[in-house]
């Protein structure tokens, strides 16, 4: 199932943190503060559990990472895992002529301590045949930090990104907003001093002429459908991508029905 958006809980928690670190001269401010810069420009997406969308090795993408471009120059991405909760906030930059995706991550681990912050930036650079991502993590200078198992967080956090670019790299997904949000009422609520409302998107998929949020379940009480949370992307012979999704149908008392079906535009 999809989650709520994170966003203005982080923009709240770490723009405190970000004061804080900056009155005491620690350096990971500037990364606190890059964060709640982003979060109000952004498009706000939610994941599916894990931010997972995928198990195709990442084919859907093209192998140029530099090639890869997000549906919009910032985004959000609120996933959770179990009690884990985790905020990416990616964006697209030029840097010496080429195109870069940057990301960050805000989490909250779920042990009472509330929203905290990765102090690095990531950038995936290379891609293996595998699907594997090579990916560089920077400190506030710009310095290239060694790989350590904070920076494996954020980079495993950050494939989520290049998940959500290969969805919506098929002709038959589309992201969809959920909740119209009125900046008016927005405004009226920050002078309150209440969290801010963000329009929130998530990924839907065409079926035949029906479109199903992905990593929602689909059906009704009568006959309920359990969808897997992850799908594959299939090359059709004209170039385009088509999300293809496995699932589990029937009831479970009854026993269950694997299948795999491929979805296109209806």
């Amino acid at each position: 199932m999809h989650t709520h958006s994170f966003a203005a809980q982080v923009e709240r928690a770490l723009g405190i943190a970000a004061d804080e670190l900056t009155a005491t001269g620690n350096p990971g401010a500037a990364f606190a503060h890059a964060i709640v810069r982003a979060i109000p420009q952004a498009q706000h997406f939610t994941m599916p559990a894990g931010g997972r969308l995928f198990d195709d090795g990442l084919r859907g993408l093209d192998t140029d990472l530099h090639a890869i471009h997000l549906p919009y120059p910032i985004i959000t991405l609120s996933f959770a895992d179990g009690d884990r909760r985790t905020l990416v906030v990616a964006q697209e930059l030029q840097e010496a002529g080429q195109n870069t995706i940057v990301v960050q991550v805000a989490v909250d681990t779920g042990d009472g301590q509330g929203w905290g912050f990765f102090p690095c930036s990531a950038q995936p650079e290379k891609r293996h045949d595998d699907g594997s991502i090579v990916w560089s993590c920077f400190d506030a200078i710009g310095s290239r930090l060694d790989r350590t198992p904070m920076h494996e967080a954020v980079m495993a956090a950050g494939r989520s990104v290049l998940e959500l670019v290969e969805a919506l790299s098929c002709n038959n997904v589309a992201s969809e907003i959920v909740e119209r949000v009125d900046p008016a009422v927005n405004a009226r609520r920050r002078r309150q001093g209440k969290l801010p409302r963000y329009e929130v998107r998530r990924l839907v998929v065409k079926v035949g002429e029906q479109v199903h949020a992905i990593g929602a379940p689909v059906g009704d009480r009568n006959g309920p459908r359990e969808h897997l949370r992850r799908g594959h992307v299939r090359r059709l012979p004209d170039g385009r991508r088509t999300w293809v999704q496995c699932c589990v149908v029937g009831s479970r008392a009854l026993g269950v029905v694997r299948k795999t079906y491929a979805v296109e535009v209806g």
